[in-house]
Order: structure tokens, then sequence, then C-alpha cells
């Protein structure tokens, strides 16, 4: 591990230096994410895993400054902050998660010819020149799941989808591959972000044939919906889309598995184990792959970047190998991609599988 020679100022602004850095240039990246409300712990997880990032990165040829905001998970928070991020902090870049915010926050950043990189899975974030998306696409999830389900001979479906952006997106991946299956019936079940009685919902599942309940559930909806299974004593196995990742609590589906974006390599995962004591990682994977793919484009330029230029170059990260594999340069979806995961969640840890 090298050195560590970053900076953490007051006003939450990380800067990765070395001694002679006030000879080179400055680039700011905005750092959109949940700081408080019910998806804080992503937020919390973000800046664990930037520090991390710039410890491994220290002698960068640009000098970082992260601005941090707190988008709340919120859309019309996001937008506030994000203007601010563009227009008072003047930043270079800006990086996100959720695609309820990633879509309200694009149209701005495009229209200030910002880029913009955002862990999330909604298509149509990356509409727009300035806008990429980093993240494992629907389509390789949703192969996933419908692979998991096939090895296992689980054809009677009831999937349970909230209806937001997402975790709609994540669901069309898995539908559009399930529906040209004849021996795959799905039975949709939607619920409204914010629900918290599933107990009609689950009375019915268990009097229905379903070999398994898959849920596409944001937090805190699916603490929810898993403790009520428990209270309900629902039968019926239960897995999902990415939804056990966004669980606070693990236990509540330990001993189950469930598909996901890649799981991190293991060195990754060794050196966030000792600096988060063996906590879960929140897509902490993902945040240092965002920063990857933003600090390796900036830094193949002996000058710093204009906007349309550091969008040209993305293709640059094609090939690379992150936390979560070798990424994947996709232009038309706009798009650096890898593959899904099959995961477990074992005494409240998430491992990897093998199928």
């Amino acid at each position: 591990m090298k050195k560590i020679l970053c900076v953490l100022c007051a006003i939450l602004t990380l800067g990765a230096c070395d001694k002679n850095d006030s000879n080179k240039q400055v680039i700011k990246i905005g750092m959109l994410y949940p700081l408080s409300g019910n998806a804080a712990v992503f937020g919390d997880t973000a800046k664990m895993t930037a520090k991390m990032f710039f410890e491994d990165y220290a002698n960068t040829k640009y000098k970082y400054e992260l601005v941090w905001e707190d988008s709340q998970a919120n859309p019309a928070t996001a937008v506030s902050a994000v203007r601010k991020l563009i227009n008072y902090d003047n930043v270079d870049i800006v990086l996100d998660m959720y695609s309820s915010v990633g879509l309200a926050v694009s149209p701005i950043t495009n229209e200030n010819k910002v880029p913009h990189l955002t862990f999330a899975q909604d298509r149509n974030i990356s509409i727009g020149f300035y806008n990429y998306r980093v993240v494992t696409s629907a389509k390789k999830t949703g192969e996933g799941m419908y692979n998991a389900l096939r090895h296992r001979n689980l054809k009677n479906i009831t999937a349970v989808v909230e209806n937001t952006p997402g975790t709609l997106s994540l669901y069309d991946g898995f539908k559009n591959i399930a529906n040209q299956d004849k021996n795959m019936k799905i039975t949709e079940v939607m619920v409204n972000p914010g629900e918290r009685d599933f107990n009609v919902i689950l009375n019915k599942i268990k009097k229905n044939s379903s070999d398994i309940i898959v849920t596409v559930l944001q937090s805190p909806e699916i603490d929810v919906f898993m403790r009520q299974a428990k209270t309900n004593d629902v039968k019926v196995p239960i897995t999902g889309l990415q939804s056990f990742t966004m669980l606070k609590d693990k236990s509540l589906a330990d001993g189950a598995w469930y598909v996901d974006v890649t799981m991190a390599n293991k060195d990754f995962l060794d050196k966030y184990n000792k600096i988060s004591k063996n906590a879960p990682t929140n897509f902490a994977e993902n945040f240092y792959t965002s920063l990857l793919v933003a600090v390796t484009n900036f830094e193949s330029f002996d000058a710093k970047p204009s906007a349309e230029e550091f969008i040209n170059n993305l293709v640059v990260v094609d090939g690379v190998i992150s936390p979560i594999g070798k990424l994947v340069y996709d232009k038309s979806e706009q798009n650096i991609d890898t593959n899904a995961s099959v995961r477990k969640v074992e005494n409240g840890n998430i491992i990897e599988i093998a199928e």
C-alpha cells in the first residue's frame, strides 16, 4: 500500500496530493451521494472508499479535490446540489448514484457541458453527450438471474418490484429474457416507493404456487419486506435482483442467494475489510470503480482536458482492470459495463458463489 498522502479538509474536500501539489493543475470532482436519510449508509461507504482510492493512487499527475454534496437519494435535493457543484464549486466532473438522482442530474450536466458518471441502471440517464453510466448493465444482471433460476429448476416466479426507474430497469433486464422461455411464468406485483405494509401481498403469495419470490426493492423497503415475510411465516424462498445488497440488516436474508452487479475481487475486499472492520461493502467496489474511470481518463492527458475531450477519450478505460473486473467501454449504451455475479448472504457477509 502506498504511503497516505491525502488531506481531508473540514469542508469535506479531499485531495490526493504530494509535496509538489502546489505545482499541479487542480481537478475538482463533485461527489453527489446520499449523506443523510435512509440511504446514508451508501454515502458513508463512498467517503471511506474515496479515502481508500487516493491511498492507492497518491502520486498523480493532477491534484484531485473531492467536493461532497448530499443528494439524500432525492431527485429534487440532487438538482439543487448539482447546481451548486457546477455554478459555485466549478467542478470538472460529477459522480453520483441512484437512477432517480441520475435522471434528475443528467439534463443539468449536459446543458452545462460537465461530464457525469453515475452508478445507476436507467438507460435514459445516458441521453446527452456528457452522461455515462458505470454499472453492470440490466441486460447482464437479467441474464444472471435467468440463468440462476434455470440452474435451480425454478420456473414459477413471483416478482415483487418497486416502481422506481432503477428497479424497473433491473427488472426489465430480467423479464425481457425470461419471457422468451415458455416454461417460465412470472407473476408481477408492483409496489410504490415508501411502501411499509406487505402483509396482503405476502399472504397472497403464500396461497399461490410460486417456486420463488424475486424481489427488486430498494432500501428501506427491502428490510420491511423481509421482516414481514418472516413474521408471516412465508416458506417460499426469496431471492433478489440487487435487493439484498440494499439490506441494512443483512441477517434478514441469511443463507439466501441473489444476483447483483460484479462482485469485488479478493484484494479489494481484503483492503476494504481492513479499513471498514469487515463491514458490508455497500457498493464500495462500484464507487471505487467510478473514481478509477474518472482519474484514469484524466491522467491519460498531458494537460487538463476539456469536458468534450474527456468524454471522447473514455474509450481509454476499455480493458482496465478494476475491483469488479475488466471494464468494457460501450459507446452505444454510454456505459462502462462489467459482468453480473451470483451472491449469497452468509452470517451477515456477502460472498460470491460459483454456478
